[in-house]
């Protein structure tokens, strides 16, 4: 017996196939409700139809198709209720058809007894009561769906990432059945067909991006791809954008007026669809970063890697797992950085095509039906291993401050950190629905944290004083420098020690810093005891290589940042007099705009991560003789690209540049200037620090302090 027929592509597939080895009595879905987002009257209505629809077979072949009562509950003690109530209803169905096994699949409300005389298997489909937030109907929802799990006789999942959820959840292993396409169908499709395709919508030459979908749901990431689309069409005119599936019209209203190369192929038949994944020549998935999206093994996905299409995908942690050759990520769901690599599509057009055959093999519908039939005892074959319990930290949360302009290096560090520390930890990202910028915004900051904590809770920075919200006996805060308290006087400074320093250092379980510089000044700032602060040093990212150049009579000096500590002006001061070319990364005041008239200079800002590696490399020296920093990322980005570095002697920026930078008196404009000259005059001193920043920047990958984090999470959890 299947539960769900005609509710998700996944049954129906496996359904029809598992037909060849027993017979299949499939519950049909009402079809009461059709939109994608129902009103809360759409969803009443549901439920007294589910509930007043009498038994009836509606047909007998290949799979006999039928409806019955179903409860469905509104809270935690009515949905025990209307599960148990459902359960009986289904005992008088199985013995009515002869039947004695069950497939249930994740948000089914059916609880089945401790004692029972048929056989239970339950596939985890998606974790539907993961996103629920930690409040009692949360609690309740996710501790049932655990309870259903328990109990069943064998269990199943549809990615990796859910078969760790189910471990989490409930202590179980899950047998491993991925999603699938039919790899056969889709392989042989009729070159006449993809090239009328094409030539119906007038596609010629261009580089078609496809965005194919069997639903239409905000989360599916429709606005983002086609808003992403225009800015990149801006670059390059040869790109398109095809859009295939229901609700594909609504695209042209994301178009800003500007619809060239967006070309809409609405609703296709499932004969077709096959024809058009040939049809493009990438395939995206902007799905929105979510638990259930990051868990879930998306069709679309499989289905243009097994048409051998390269895919440019939102960096979802299961399809970083699967490390399919063809699959490449954005550093992050937003439109500048889905932009930027659409524009930048030539970077993963060539993959190793016989890595993905074998990669892609084993998701095939008929595989993985076989695969279930054997969990299900349906078939003679030897039943599957589960999946070995996982070893990876699987409960563990990483808040962030909501994002504002200028202000992006601790997300971008952890962006980085989170990809390295896949394999050791499953790591949910929350981003606070407010800025810190006043009492009522923090509050409910303090309040939206306790509703969206997990077992294991790291504070990445910023936001301190959400610790305050936490259970602090598994709470990890990291501190990147006190500059919030140099900058402040009197009483706003008193709060500021408490709310953001004294107070939260005192409720977490573990502090970290990002130097032994910010570290003891934690320390005196806080008296805190130092055995409760660890240094993890922040990381390179990988973006920056290594590329060596040749340096220019007039060097290009790269300025990172232009608050008042970065110390921009003495720096200008300094160099007044020096040929050279200024590149200034930062909005600048309009006292500096004064300062720099006498120079040649570009300024940019709000520049991604691509974007600054670029700017690194066009550079020939490096300054950043900043007054205070916490750490100092431009010392490790710089020595990272091969370029030599000019920073200061005070602060962590000795601890992190090492031996592989000149160091200068910020304070002193002649300390900088004879920086400078010594460099651009001594050929062999810039190659002696280049190589000397090379072995040093080594100490930084991200890999190494990915598991200095994890090894923390591991040790609270």
């Amino acid at each position: 017996m299947i539960f769900g027929k005609g509710y998700r592509v996944r049954e129906t597939e496996l359904a029809q196939r598992l037909a060849a080895h027993a017979r299949i009595y499939a519950l049909d879905r009402s079809d009461t409700v059709t939109q994608p987002r129902p009103t809360p009257g759409d969803k009443l209505r549901l439920r007294l139809e589910l509930a007043r629809t009498p038994f009836r077979v509606l047909a007998d072949e290949p799979l006999t198709r039928f409806q019955m009562p179903v409860a469905s509950g509104i809270g935690p003690w009515s949905t025990t209720v209307a599960a148990e109530w459902n359960e009986r209803r289904l005992r008088k169905t199985l013995n009515r058809f002869d039947c004695n096994t069950v497939y249930l699949s994740t948000p089914f409300f059916f609880l089945p007894s401790v004692h029972r005389d048929y056989k239970l298997h339950f596939d985890v489909i998606d974790n539907f009561h993961d996103h629920w937030e930690n409040t009692r109907v949360g609690r309740a929802r996710r501790e049932f769906h655990a309870e259903q799990i328990r109990r069943a006789d064998t269990v199943s999942a549809s990615s990796l990432q859910l078969c760790d959820y189910v471990q989490r959840l409930a202590g179980r292993q899950a047998v491993y059945v991925p999603n699938g396409a039919p790899l056969a169908e889709m392989r042989n499709v009729p070159r006449q067909e993809v090239a009328g395709i094409r030539q119906r919508f007038g596609i010629g030459e261009r580089y078609v991006f496809g965005f194919i979908g069997n639903h239409t749901q905000d989360y599916y990431g429709m606005e983002r791809i086609v808003r992403a689309f225009v800015l990149a069409h801006k670059k390059r005119p040869e790109l398109a954008l095809l859009i295939v599936g229901p609700g594909g019209d609504s695209a042209l209203r994301y178009c800003d007026g500007e619809p060239d190369g967006v070309f809409v192929a609405g609703s296709v038949s499932p004969t077709s669809v096959a024809a058009y994944f040939h049809a493009c020549d990438a395939g995206v998935h902007p799905y929105d970063l979510r638990p259930q999206t990051h868990d879930a093994m998306a069709l679309n996905v499989i289905e243009f890697s097994a048409a051998g299409k390269p895919v440019l995908s939102n960096p979802f942690k299961e399809f970083q797992r699967l490390a399919l050759p063809n699959v490449r990520f954005t550093e992050s769901d937003s439109i500048v950085d889905w932009a930027a690599a659409l524009t930048n599509h030539d970077s993963f057009r060539e993959f190793d095509k016989s890595a993905l055959d074998q990669g892609i093999a084993r998701f095939d519908w008929n595989l993985s039906a076989e695969k279930l039939g054997a969990t299900m005892g349906l078939t003679s074959a030897q039943t599957p291993e589960p999946e070995a319990l996982s070893t990876r930290v699987l409960d563990v949360v990483q808040f962030e401050r909501k994002p504002v302009v200028d202000y992006h290096s601790i997300e971008k560090l952890f962006q980085t950190l989170r990809r390295k520390m896949l394999p050791l930890a499953d790591i949910r990202t929350e981003v606070c629905p407010h800025v810190s910028r006043a009492l009522i915004p923090r509050w409910r900051n303090l309040r939206w944290a306790k509703r969206v904590a997990s077992h294991v809770n790291h504070i990445t920075g910023d936001v301190h004083y959400l610790a305050l919200a936490l259970n602090g006996k598994r709470t990890i805060l990291t501190v990147h420098d006190c500059v919030a308290l140099r900058n402040s006087r009197g009483l706003k400074r008193t709060v500021l020690k408490k709310l953001y320093f004294d107070w939260p250092v005192m409720r977490a379980d573990v502090v970290t810093t990002i130097s032994q510089a910010t570290k003891d000044e934690l320390i005196r700032v806080t008296g805190c005891n130092a055995d409760k602060i660890r240094v993890i040093p922040d990381c390179v990212s990988e973006v920056f290589e290594h590329i060596a150049r040749e340096f220019n009579s007039k060097p290009t000096v790269l300025l990172i940042g232009t608050l008042p500590h970065k110390n921009i002006e003495r720096t200008l001061d300094a160099l007044k007099g020096i040929s050279c070319h200024l590149h200034i990364i930062g909005r600048l005041s309009d006292s500096q705009r004064r300062a720099l008239s006498e120079f040649d200079y570009v300024n940019e800002y709000d520049l991604t991560s691509a974007q600054m590696a670029q700017a690194y490399r066009d550079c020939d020296i490096v300054s950043f003789a900043s007054l205070y920093e916490g750490f100092g990322m431009p010392i490790l980005e710089a020595q990272a690209t091969g370029r030599v570095v000019l920073t200061s002697n005070l602060s962590s920026m000795p601890e992190v540049a090492g031996r592989g930078a000149c160091l200068v008196d910020p304070n002193d404009t002649g300390s900088i200037r004879a920086g400078f000259q010594r460099i651009i005059a001594d050929a062999a001193y810039r190659a002696e620090l280049i190589e000397l920043g090379k072995q040093n920047v080594a100490l930084y990958s991200a890999e190494r302090v990915a598991k200095m984090y994890a090894d923390i999470y591991r040790e609270l959890a």
